[in-house]
């Protein structure tokens, strides 16, 4: 099973009681804890696990706090990773310095729980939207220019050979222009979905899976019948809480990219089931496809990624929406795949009414 990793922190402190303290701060609040008890130490960790964020003290031995901020931000690799500083320093110059090296923010020694979460969570949100920034000029610049270039020269051809080619010729360049204007629209249509998602607020509910799942049935009506493709679903779903608007768009994704890359007249099986915890349902898409090797689970859900193999070939913006939906909406998502056996694409949400005594059923596709 492949499930989206949860975000790692590097705490680096000599201290073992504050060290101690820090990480259980970290692992209550859900985030993946890597310790080193010095700069040296955990530069060497932050090279090799490269976490989202660094929480640090100054005075330590082998490496201070000042030496790894200075060899940090000499790293390309490291130096956009946020660091902030836990120390008992509290004059001018120490803190002068440390903004000067890069530190992101400083916490006195003795600190409380609510100082050190609301750091972390500051700098993490910091964080995404310098990422999805950086990531939105990279789409701008290279997945918007590749159709906008084909348009632009279908229609400079079209306009060159006016009068001079016959009608079958200009019906294909004006096809491929025209397939040029919708890629570049659904391009920027995804762009637009996953801007909004991080700020539209709503209201989760309880979900009719079933007519969600109809719903973006019909939307890729046109792609499944071109792929002759047949659809497997249950009578009944668990009854999770969601965003109808938002399932929509994991389902349209997950099937679309089964229609897409299983082959020829592809058996496409969905389904839902509660899990042990009674807490959550998890909804999933099987395909019988070629399937997706390891080196390729691990880069799906991250934003912006773009994957090339046997499988698949996009921009990775489907993926990346699906990730930031079930993110806000307090879900999961993952796949499970083996070459040559086919993916299983999934997503879990909490459901409507906690069940701590009923006995777990799976709802296989008939």
């Amino acid at each position: 099973m492949n499930a989206v990793l949860p975000i790692s922190i590097l705490v680096i402190e000599d201290d073992d009681d504050v060290r101690q303290t820090l990480g259980d701060i970290v692992e209550l609040n859900g985030y993946r804890l890597l310790t080193a008890p010095d700069g040296e130490a955990g530069l060497a960790i932050a090279r090799r696990e490269n976490p989202a964020l660094i929480i640090t003290d100054i005075a330590m031995p082998r490496m201070d706090g000042f030496a790894l901020l200075a060899a940090l931000r000499a790293d390309t690799a490291l130096r956009p990773l946020p660091v902030i500083i836990i120390t008992a320093k509290v004059d001018r110059a120490a803190t002068r310095l440390g903004m000067e090296l890069g530190a992101d923010d400083f916490i006195t020694k003795p600190f409380t729980e609510d100082e050190v979460l609301h750091s972390i969570k500051t700098r993490l949100e910091k964080k995404d939207l310098l990422d999805e920034l950086d990531a939105f000029a990279h789409t701008v610049a290279h997945d918007l220019r590749n159709p906008l270039a084909s348009l632009g020269g279908r229609l400079e051809l079209m306009e060159m050979m006016l009068g001079k080619a016959d009608e079958a010729t200009l019906r294909q360049h004006l096809n491929a222009a025209t397939n040029a204007a919708f890629r570049l629209g659904t391009i920027i249509d995804e762009l637009l979905l996953l801007s909004g998602v991080r700020r539209q607020p709503v209201v989760p509910g309880p979900l009719d899976m079933g007519a969600i799942v109809t719903e973006a049935v019909d939307r890729l009506e046109n792609l499944l019948q071109k792929q002759s493709a047949r659809i497997e679903q249950p009578a009944t779903w668990p009854v999770a809480v969601g965003h109808a608007p938002w399932v929509v768009e994991v389902w349209t994704n997950y099937l679309s990219n089964a229609a897409k890359y299983s082959g020829p007249n592809p058996v496409i099986s969905l389904g839902g089931e509660l899990r042990p915890d009674g807490r959550s349902a998890r909804f999933w898409v099987q395909d019988h496809g070629p399937g997706v090797d390891a080196a390729t689970q691990a880069k799906l859900f991250v934003p912006f990624s773009r994957i090339s193999t046997g499988r698949a070939s996009g921009h990775g913006l489907g993926l990346s929406i699906v990730r930031r939906i079930l993110d806000k909406l307090g879900g999961t998502v993952g796949v499970e795949s083996e070459p040559g056996a086919g993916a299983r694409f999934w997503f879990e949400l909490p459901i409507a009414t906690p069940v701590s005594a009923l006995p777990v059923r799976q709802i296989d596709a008939p």
